[in-house]
């Protein structure tokens, strides 16, 4: 008797289940005589990439006559949103090594935007400062201004932007026409060495007058009057015996950090009070002047004055441990109330709710380097790897609200710094991340999709480079890492209560293992493709061919598809390969992944702009996905159990999704 669609679909899903086909960072795919009936993956995805996450990343906020602009510090890009951070769209074009350090958006044009950024020079203590002008709100952007080797950290306009002013390691830059003519005013005030004023809060325009915070060796408040004049002059401000850090103003009222302390003077700095002693003694941070009240934060706590300091309100910041990047006051608009947006430039961009709590609506700017699926089709979650931190999502199916889009983190936990994940197929419920721990690396084990993580190896020698859970067998996990002694490989044989340390000459970089043999082992780096049949203690070199990721077929056909350069397939176990796709770059597939059910189709993501590549007839030729990523960048992938929907990772650009049928 034949099996109705549905019964033979569950039927198959609980045996690939049990057998295991989600969530694995080195992939392998089943390849019975026939795929089922109603599985198809070879037409047209459904609707087109959709974004899913995980919105965690902050930086400068500015409001503009056309809605809300973000800045993304580093590397940059200026994300805009039209319906209150509801939803955002990418303008890149920015020089990519430079760290964007003062941002301003026109109240009026809402094309015009202006972006100063830095990064350091050719030698120690020089550095080179960009002033950047956008006029068709960031399609482009044209340098206004190049400052070597004084720099440029930190800008102040007036309402308008006509004014600018930008601070140099040796003196003021100030321009009265929007940057195009400039004029400098030498630095009179005291530095030593390479100090910098590195930093937000350094300098702020109040009429003419510009008060900067100067640095070692005499942390100071200074004021430049009249920048905009023939004869601007410097004087000194206020003195006091501890480090003043930053500085705010309201333009009539003005604040400073000393350490703990926050100082407020009502008569342009002749007099100062304290107004904010922090009771644990921790360095107060980010002043600012918003919506008529008074901010100051701690890494972990927000304090709040609508008196200029004379009462304070306490609440803990959205991310606990990463304190504030930038405030802002978005407008009432629409039948929407006036909201105080906070952001932090690693976790994201929240609205305060006031006894609400905050509500997460940060950009989808997340670089994610690693990407997996654990849980069987029944519970299934998606779990990332970003920069700073890990991610897990229940996997989203159906339509995707905007509260979908914030995935849990870990900030109280720990930094998960460049970290890669795993997946066993034989026991998808298990994820494991190996993470850089200073100079070392450390082993962690989440049992529960992500939410937890437990540590499995702590502090061994080396910077992480991959991970690996065999789908043979899912207590072996290989962990490959550089020390200073040159490369080294971990192994554990019972889930990582007790690791073996295995000299190798090779740093690999992607791992495959044979579905049936647990001792064989597939792994590649630069230096090309090497088998190992004894679980990764000797290695025998396949192809010098440069490898940056590997995929074995499940069943049969003695399938074995290496990323490097373009795409090689074997089709008799690795004896042989043949290339079937060309390629330049030694790192541009990211990522190899195969359908669950339809054993035609395979999937393989670039690293250098190419998206998503589909392969219908078992990995042979291959052509673009249908359906285009903002970001063609991608950096990692994952699919669901049930095989209907792809999920892809990109440079910078967060998590989206493609349903496939």
């Amino acid at each position: 008797m034949k099996l109705r669609s549905i019964t033979k679909r569950m039927f198959v899903l609980g045996l690939l289940t049990v057998l295991g086909t989600t969530g694995a960072t080195s992939a392998a795919t089943a390849e019975p005589l026939s795929s089922p009936t109603d599985v198809n993956a070879t037409g047209l995805p459904r609707g087109g990439w959709e974004p899913v996450g995980p919105n965690s990343i902050g930086g400068l906020l500015a409001v503009s006559p056309a809605g809300l602009a973000m800045m993304q510090p580093g590397p940059p890009a200026l994300w805009l949103s039209g319906d209150r951070g509801g939803s955002w769209t990418a303008r890149r074009g920015l020089p990519e090594d430079t760290s964007i350090q003062g941002f301003f958006a026109d109240p009026v044009n809402p094309d015009r935007m202006l972006a100063v950024g830095n990064k350091p020079g050719y030698q120690i203590g020089e550095w080179r400062g960009l002033l950047l002008s956008t006029t068709d709100r960031g399609q482009t952007w044209e340098t206004l201004r190049e400052w070597y080797p004084d720099g440029a950290f930190g800008m102040a306009t007036d309402p308008a932007g006509r004014v600018v002013v930008v601070q140099n390691l040796d003196s003021l830059s100030v321009s009265t026409d929007g940057g195009v003519n400039w004029n400098d005013v030498p630095r009179t005030w005291p530095r030593e060495g390479i100090a910098a004023p590195v930093g937000a809060l350094k300098l702020t325009l109040v009429g003419d007058d510009a008060y900067f915070t100067t640095v070692y060796p005499e942390y100071s408040l200074w004021v430049v009057r009249g920048v905009s004049g023939k004869e601007p002059r410097a004087e000194l401000v206020h003195r006091v015996n501890g480090e003043i850090g930053q500085v705010a103003s309201d333009g009539k009222r003005f604040v400073v950090t000393v350490g703990p302390e926050l100082h407020g003077s009502t008569d342009g700095g002749k007099t100062w009070t304290v107004l904010r002693r922090e009771p644990g003694g921790q360095p107060l941070r980010e002043p600012r002047f918003v919506g008529g009240r008074l901010y100051v934060s701690t890494y972990n706590d927000i304090d709040v004055s609508t008196d200029f300091g004379r009462t304070w309100t306490r609440k803990p910041v959205p991310a606990p441990g990463e304190g504030v990047t930038d405030l802002i006051e978005l407008p009432a608009a629409a039948g929407k109330p006036a909201t105080t947006l906070i952001s932090s430039v690693y976790r994201g961009v929240y609205a305060d709710g006031g006894k609400n709590g905050y509500q997460q609506i940060g950009v989808p700017g997340e670089s994610i380097r690693d990407l997996v699926t654990s849980g069987n089709i029944l519970r299934e979650n998606v779990v990332a790897a970003g920069v700073q931190e890990i991610y897990n999502t229940p996997l989203p199916r159906g339509k995707i609200a905007a509260a979908d889009r914030a995935w849990q983190s870990h900030p109280t936990d720990r930094l998960h710094e460049d970290a890669r994940l795993s997946v066993s197929p034989s026991r998808p419920d298990v994820v494991w991340q190996v993470t850089r721990n200073g100079f070392s690396l450390d082993v962690l084990r989440s049992g529960d999709g992500g939410r937890t993580w437990q540590f499995a190896a702590k502090a061994k020698e080396g910077l992480p480079r991959t991970i690996f859970a065999h789908p043979a067998d899912p207590d072996r996990i290989l962990v490959s890492a550089f020390a200073p002694s040159g490369y080294v490989l971990y192994r554990s044989d019972n889930a990582g209560k007790t690791w073996e340390k295995l000299a190798t000459d090779n740093g690999f970089i992607a791992f495959a293992g044979d579905p049936w043999n647990k001792n064989r082992v597939w792994g590649g780096d630069s230096g090309g493709l090497f088998r190992s049949d004894d679980g990764g203690k000797t290695w025998t070199r396949v192809s010098d061919e440069p490898v940056s990721s590997i995929s074995v077929s499940r069943w049969g056909g003695g399938r074995v598809l290496v990323g490097g350069a373009g795409l090689l397939l074997s089709e008799d176990n690795g004896r042989t390969f043949r290339r079937v796709r060309d390629g330049e770059d030694p790192r541009e597939i990211s990522r190899i992944l195969p359908h669950p059910f339809d054993f035609r189709v395979w999937f393989a993501s670039s690293a250098t702009g190419g998206g998503v590549l589909r392969s219908t007839d078992f990995g042979r030729t291959w052509s673009p996905l249908p359906g285009a990523l903002p970001d063609s960048r991608v950096l990692s992938m994952a699919i669901s159990a049930d095989g209907r929907y792809l999920f892809a990772g990109t440079a910078q650009s967060g998590a989206y999704r493609l349903t496939l049928y």
